[in-house]
């Protein structure tokens, strides 16, 4: 399916997906370039888990989203900071996440918006939950993916990943993408120079 220029920055705006969708040549060179900014910066912290576990056993992550693998190809459309809670005998998981959104010189946050993982197992190893997809009428990442959350307790790794449904009117929907939450932020770096800090992103 040939996605038009327009109506796929629209597409991505509103369902606020993570990777990129159009996969004709021309949009994939110039959509990147339009939602990019070399002042919207990532700084992850490496070497530390984001993942807290709670006497209760109840679970804290708070950190960024970074695709798996981390390449050109797979970049965030819209980088992610999150946190999520699991409390202990809850039926769900609660993300708050705050999008950052480039368009032109233009750097807008979006959010805290409100997701629930609904927890589907959870044992002294591991958390899995999901949520998805969803009926809808116009075709959105909601709908056409199923979005699954896994917590490895021992290593500490949080993960996500978006599965296609494979539903009639999904057909951009092709990949499954995945993505490991890193301790870590992100700042829009105001210094004349563009020079404050440097980007650990290893894809711009």
């Amino acid at each position: 399916m040939r996605w038009n220029l327009i109506a796929a920055l629209a597409l991505l705006l509103a369902v606020g997906c993570r990777s990129a969708i159009p996969k004709h040549p021309e949009e994939q060179s110039a959509i990147p370039k339009a939602l990019h900014s070399d002042r919207l910066k990532r700084n992850e912290t490496t070497g530390i888990s984001p993942l807290i576990i709670d006497p209760d056993k109840s679970i804290d992550a708070n950190g960024i989203w970074i695709p798996e693998p981390d390449d050109g190809a797979h970049k965030l459309v819209f980088p992610e900071q999150t946190h999520i809670i699991c409390n202990t005998g809850a039926e769900y998981c609660i993300e708050m996440k705050n999008s950052f959104i480039v368009y032109g010189n233009i750097i807008t946050v979006k959010g805290p918006e409100q997701t629930l993982w609904q927890i589907k197992s959870w044992d002294k190893n591991s958390l899995v939950a999901e949520y998805g997809p969803f009926l809808r009428l116009s075709p959105d990442a909601d709908n056409c993916q199923k979005h699954v959350l896994s917590i490895v307790f021992a290593s500490g790794t949080v993960t996500t990943s978006d599965i296609p449904s494979n539903t009639k009117g999904c057909e951009p929907f092709k990949e499954t993408n995945t993505y490991r939450m890193a301790s870590g932020y992100y700042i829009v770096d105001v210094s004349p120079n563009n020079d404050t800090m440097p980007d650990t992103a290893i894809h711009k």
